[in-house]
């Protein structure tokens, strides 16, 4: 309602998603972009490419032919390259480096560990660049979730952003980290792009990104605007063929992040301990959200949670035959 009493001022910009943008203009009496003179796109790859093909294709029949059309992002694909549907007339590029790279003030790096060990090696680097403030990029809400309540237990000041918090938890978590309350920001790639949070010092790639082009938007959540910083990719047994993808990518060898491997054991006691609890808190977590479902009556929820649910149902209902 608010969004559609600022929109009958007839304001001069107009800043939205796609989807409710499309919900104003089917639901919102005399609000029309008959008179809109330039559409900016902003992250035009992933606009053009994911889920918001129908909803641009509804904006683009509405909005007047004769218009400026600017299309923004890091990275560009083969379909933002084609542009059928976006009908340029006399595209003009600006690129500022046609190859992909990445920043001079951005040092990269690697470290190559077996997979079971990532989570031990984490809070080694985090120990070794204390004093920093830190984005952890994970490739689930999950594993998000997990390595927060890890670090935690660890005595870290973590806190975790992704997809399946509410818009005013991601907010929460976000203001906290900005305000430097909490030095380290767990994420899903929904925090890949579009954040420009000046203070990040190091960026971790966790889990490695699946698509190339995804690193550099990770990455460039650090040395920003002519400041320096850190990245450092963790790469498994099963990461190689990703991780060498990236390098071809970017046009450069990256250089081992230098590790003492018996300081990084002397720490794993430790660490198991901590996993063990965040794998508690989450399945209490999981079943407070099911007493509150069940309450309330609505049983959707994600596969993983389900099969979660009935490994803990299963467990219960054996016992109470048993008796």
């Amino acid at each position: 309602m608010s969004q559609s009493l600022a929109l009958a001022k007839k304001p001069h910009v107009v800043i939205a998603t796609p989807g409710r943008l499309i919900d104003h203009l089917e639901n919102t009496k005399g609000f029309n972009l008959r008179a809109l003179k330039y559409l900016v796109m902003d992250e035009a790859d992933r606009i053009l490419n994911m889920d918001f093909e129908t909803e641009v294709d509804k904006i683009l029949k509405v909005i007047p032919r004769d218009r400026k059309t600017f299309l923004f992002s890091a990275t560009m694909t083969k379909k933002v390259q084609k542009l059928q549907r976006a009908a340029l007339k006399n595209p003009v590029k600006c690129a500022v480096s046609s190859k992909y790279q990445t920043v001079e003030k951005l040092q990269q790096y690697y470290i190559f560990i077996p997979s079971k060990f990532k989570d031990t090696y984490l809070v080694y680097i985090l120990n070794e660049l204390a004093g920093n403030s830190f984005m952890i990029f994970c490739s689930t809400c999950n594993n998000t979730q997990r390595t927060a309540l890890l670090l935690r237990n660890l005595g870290f000041t973590a806190i975790p952003l992704h997809g399946q918090m509410s818009q005013s938890k991601r907010l929460g978590s976000l203001n906290k980290f900005k305000a430097k309350a909490r030095s380290i920001l767990l994420a899903t790639d929904v925090a890949s792009r579009g954040l420009d949070i000046p203070h990040v010092d190091v960026v971790v790639n966790f889990d490695i990104p699946t698509h190339s082009k995804d690193y550099i938007h990770r990455v460039g959540r650090t040395a920003r605007a002519g400041r320096s910083g850190k990245a450092v990719t963790f790469v498994t047994q099963y990461d190689v063929e990703l991780f060498q993808r990236i390098e071809h990518l970017i046009g450069k060898k990256l250089p081992v992040f230098p590790t003492q491997d018996d300081e990084v054991m002397m720490l794993t006691e430790r660490v198991t301990e901590a996993q063990r609890f965040a794998r508690m808190e989450l399945r209490e977590h999981g079943e407070k959200k099911k007493r509150t479902r069940e309450d309330a009556g609505d049983n959707d929820d994600t596969e993983g949670a389900i099969g979660v649910r009935n490994k803990v149902a299963g467990g219960k209902m054996k016992k109470r035959k048993g008796r």
